[in-house]
């Protein structure tokens, strides 16, 4: 669930594509589950990353990169991006946290392999559904929220030099040496102007994209860990429970306050298993 959300939060990525076959030198065993995950990404990520195809810099353009490079090292300073995610969390996950109710129907709905988007609970039948689960639910997903700032932060980091080596490249490429002369002295002149309107269109760069591409080995290896991290984080609380491993009452309870049937949700936590 924690590799979903970071991917999709912080890569808004569809992924897609079979895995190589892989077996332990031992015999046919097959690697687990998290290294066929990890190289049907890399392998996504190959396939992406060559739709991103861009031309080399031509000589003039070359010459004018070490000022470019100087200009993109004043707008994103080492530490930038990470310090850029931390504030979004800040700002973003503190009153999500605050708000119990919707922490406890994530909880439930992912025990019964829903979106919480099927469910149609009170706050005190989702707190009591959640504890049938996991009686450490709201502390687990605190230190979870806690571990996340960092985390993506690291991300955010390992992404900086190829977002800083892109856009050193467009600047070479959309300004002449008087400009980013100008530019690095931040004059208020017409300069300026053609600076605001080509930075609005360089957004849309394949170099951007085929930086982020470049980037994505070591921040699927750091995702790789991530799990494990959030796991020690959370090793001394109590187990969370499956579905499976509550006792038919509390069973019965769950079917009576959300109106699927134990079939129901077994077929969904089943089906929930092959999605991505």
């Amino acid at each position: 669930m924690i590799k979903r959300t970071l991917l999709t939060a912080g890569l808004g990525l569809s992924l897609a594509g079979a895995a190589p076959a892989y077996a332990q030198s031992e015999g046919d065993v097959a690697v687990n589950d998290q290294d066929v995950e990890m190289a049907e990404m890399e392998q996504a990520m190959a396939m992406l990353g060559n739709l991103f195809q861009v031309e080399p810099l031509t000589a003039e353009q070359e010459a004018r990169l070490p000022l470019a490079t100087q200009i993109v090292g004043k707008m994103i300073p080492e530490g930038s991006m990470a310090e850029m995610m931390g504030s979004m969390f800040d700002d973003m996950l503190g009153p999500l946290m605050e708000m119990g109710g919707a922490a406890g129907t994530s909880t439930v709905a992912e025990n019964l392999g829903v979106t919480p988007f099927d469910l149609d609970l009170s706050d005190e039948q989702t707190v009591e559904l959640a504890n049938l689960f996991d009686t450490a639910w709201e502390e687990r997903q605190q230190r979870t929220a806690d571990i996340l700032p960092q985390l993506m932060g690291e991300v955010m980091t390992a992404m900086e030099p190829s977002m800083r080596k892109a856009m050193s490249e467009l600047y070479a490429i959309n300004f002449s040496d008087q400009e980013l002369t100008e530019i690095d002295t931040f004059f208020s002149t017409e300069t300026g102007a053609s600076f605001a309107r080509k930075s609005f269109t360089m957004a849309s760069d394949p170099r951007v994209m085929g930086a982020s591409m470049e980037a994505m080995p070591a921040i699927i290896g750091m995702i790789g860990s991530m799990e494990e991290r959030i796991a020690e984080s959370t090793s001394d609380l109590p187990e969370a429970r499956a579905f499976g491993e509550l006792s038919e009452a509390e069973k019965a309870r769950i079917t009576e306050l959300t109106g699927f049937t134990a079939e129901d949700i077994e077929a969904n936590l089943e089906a929930a298993e092959f999605e991505f």
